[in-house]
């Protein structure tokens, strides 16, 4: 009985010191499957679904204004194939890098228009005129962002050097029930009547986890 009574704590020490170095809670692997989750739950491309405007607009020059901007973009839509797509990257660390990387980038067909002696820097005080051209090119940059504590919403952080009329940031990026991005911008416009600031509020659903 003497023998079992002693071997009892000498177990009890055993157990305790076997859980403490449990892989299981160890800070590191438990911060790779949280990385290792959000991968799986939202890494990947996200094709635009829709967009609409605060306000309507005449981008297209029809004489018609609209707040569904596909109607006005004819080239936004995802099928038509220009790739106005929302990427979510999310990467563990590495040696390169002491902590997991949040990025997220936002294409978008800016406007371009050249005047007589200089190109439209984007922003307000443009007034339409029939004989401007203007054009649309597939640009957007990269920024770094995290998670709200749900999941809910992400939180996109401005760039050093932030432009105020291109690539701008976005005012929201939250999550809807179907796990899409719900992605609202400010931006300006430029229409036949005139460049317009207005809200557009666009959804984005993943079609690939690839990057």
């Amino acid at each position: 009985m003497k023998t079992l009574l002693l071997l009892c704590p000498i177990f009890l020490a055993v157990m305790l010191g076997c859980k403490k170095d449990d892989p299981l809670v160890d800070p590191e692997i438990i911060e790779a499957q949280k990385v290792a989750a959000l991968q799986e739950q939202f890494h990947g491309k996200y094709g635009i679904v829709s967009s609409v405007s605060s306000e309507a607009v005449d981008v297209n020059m029809d004489g018609v204004s609209s707040t569904d901007l596909f109607q006005e973009i004819d080239i936004l839509p995802s099928e038509k194939n220009f790739h106005f797509d929302v990427e979510v990257r999310i990467y563990p660390k590495n040696p390169l890098s002491a902590k997991p990387a949040y990025l997220f980038s936002q294409s978008w067909p800016e406007q371009y228009i050249r005047l007589e002696n200089e190109e439209w820097a984007g922003g307000p005080g443009l007034n339409y005129d029939p004989s401007l051209r203007m054009d649309f090119l597939r640009q957007g940059t990269a920024r770094q962002f995290h998670f709200s504590d749900d999941l809910k919403l992400l939180n996109v952080l401005p760039s050093e050097q932030e432009n105020p009329y291109r690539w701008v940031k976005p005012e929201s990026v939250t999550v809807d029930p179907a796990g899409r991005l719900v992605i609202v911008n400010k931006w300006y416009l430029y229409t036949k009547n005139g460049v317009k600031q207005v809200s557009i509020t666009s959804v984005y659903q993943r079609f690939t986890k690839e990057t």
